[in-house]
């Protein structure tokens, strides 16, 4: 059985889509140049960064999907089965002075991922894989299952190498 993991609100999440809406109203309410701007800049955090939230949590839309067949992330774009992956490894990530621990996907053809993922994710993709060695990165802070249990269900569905 597939393992789907999908994106839960957290507190960073709630804050871009509350800033978003709370910029659309202002903006809409104050009219002319400045309340044009304000719309621009509410959609763009609403929209933008609310995307994985709203369409993961109202659409389920799954962040992520672990099954027989290899690795979906639909929110990114990327569909890797097993043997277009050459490993799926534990890491970290640098975010400002701390460290995240991730879980790092290695394609066999990271070139070829990173044109998969949407056009707005690919510059991070491209930033992963020459900082951490892959263009794939979980990160658990805002899934609704943790690294452990994403491993585990790697471990189980990928072929023996």
């Amino acid at each position: 059985m597939a393992l789907t993991v999908r994106v839960r609100p957290n507190a960073a999440s709630l804050s871009f889509l509350l800033l978003g809406a709370a910029l659309i109203v202002i903006g809409a309410m104050s009219g002319g140049v400045l309340g044009l701007v304000l719309v621009v800049w509410g959609a763009f955090f609403a929209v933008l960064l609310g995307y994985p939230v709203a369409a993961s949590t109202l659409l389920r839309v799954p962040a992520v999907v672990v099954g027989p067949d290899g690795i979906r992330l639909p929110l990114m774009g990327v569909r890797l089965e097993w043997p277009e992956i050459a490993e799926v490894r534990p890491g970290v990530k640098m975010r400002g002075r701390t460290q995240t621990p991730v879980l790092l996907v290695v394609p066999a053809d990271p070139v070829a991922t990173v044109s998969q993922a949407r056009w707005w994710l690919r510059r991070e993709a491209r930033n992963d894989l020459a900082s951490l060695g892959a263009p794939v990165v979980i990160d658990d802070r805002s899934l609704d299952h943790t690294l452990t249990e994403i491993r585990s269900a790697v471990s189980a569905h990928a072929p023996a190498r």
